[in-house]
């Protein structure tokens, strides 16, 4: 069986999680990673045997590029992979603008017959197929989701914009829940010399990752001993007649790197069916995300 060629553009968390998931799938083959020139050279030991480059050219044929790189810096990668005709796979998880990027991406992957799976780690992409599922069960009712696991978790599309803010040495973001479907926002941060926090403070409040919940700023002089790679969530759907809960917690970036390999698999197979487009996880057949045989992917049903 031909494996299946897989990049992975970006070397974070994610990327590392994405690099331990391919290289325990079956049915596919890590061709190489791509990184900012700046950062050749970088993690030597944890990219031993790898090709690493600055272009995803220099790897040859790739049949599906992971892209692990902060959600806002994502869809421009995508459309640069796209225009090459290399099917992508991201973990966008703006949610408020899932809709207007994925038309926007749609009718470029379509005019260069290629296929992107946007959106799709745990939250947006799994999260969004179980909140489908309770719609179906339930067809009249409210889901509301609660981020931050039992005892808060670590953001990483919030983490990486405080990160991005001028005079922000380190950060880190946490989701604390705040009663069903409500959250608070926990912000670490090292500064810069001469940084100003109020100034920066502003800026976090009003990013649209941070504008809809309550958000504490704290200075501290080292944001680790703040840290976590845990996160979670509880989505509820309760009517009179129906009661639907589903809870899920542990490490981030590895339950987002999971669900991005496994949606390469999806984007392949779509690929190869003629299927071209952008599509969300929930667009997709969930029977495409397993490996196997078809037969194989329906033991159990």
């Amino acid at each position: 069986m031909e494996k299946i060629k897989v990049a992975i553009i970006g070397w974070g968390n994610v990327g590392r999680f994405c690099k331990q998931a391919v290289e325990r799938a079956p049915d596919m083959q890590l061709v190489g990673v791509v990184r900012r020139p700046q950062s050749i050279g970088k993690d030597i030991a944890e990219l031993e045997g790898l090709s690493v480059v600055t272009d995803v050219g220099e790897l040859g044929a790739v049949d599906v590029a992971l892209v692990s790189i902060p959600s806002r810096e994502a869809p421009d990668k995508v459309k640069e992979m796209i225009l090459k005709g290399i099917p992508t796979v991201d973990s966008f998880d703006v949610h408020d603008q899932i809709l207007a990027t994925k038309k926007a991406l749609n009718q470029l992957a379509v005019q260069h017959r290629t296929v992107s799976i946007f959106g799709a780690g745990w939250d947006p992409g799994t999260d969004s197929a179980v909140r489908t599922i309770l719609k179906v069960i339930a067809p009249v009712g409210k889901t509301t989701t609660t981020f931050g696991g039992t005892t808060g978790g670590r953001s990483m599309g919030h983490t990486a914009a405080v990160k991005a803010i001028a005079g922000v040495k380190d950060a880190v973001s946490l989701t604390l829940p705040n009663g069903a479907g409500r959250h608070k926002r926990q912000v670490y941060i090292e500064l810069m010399p001469d940084a100003d926090f109020e100034k920066i403070t502003a800026q976090i409040r009003q990013d649209p990752y941070f504008i809809h919940d309550a958000t504490d700023v704290v200075a501290v002089e080292n944001v680790r001993r703040f840290d976590t790679m845990n996160h979670g969530g509880r989505l509820e759907r309760l009517t009179q007649d129906i009661q639907q809960m589903y809870t899920i917690e542990g490490v981030n970036p590895m339950m987002t790197a999971n669900v991005m390999v496994a949606s390469a698999r999806a984007a392949y197979r779509a690929q190869l069916a003629g299927q071209f487009g952008a599509f969300t996880f929930i667009e997709r057949p969930l029977i495409d995300f397993l490996p196997g045989s078809f037969e194989e992917r329906l033991e159990g049903y």
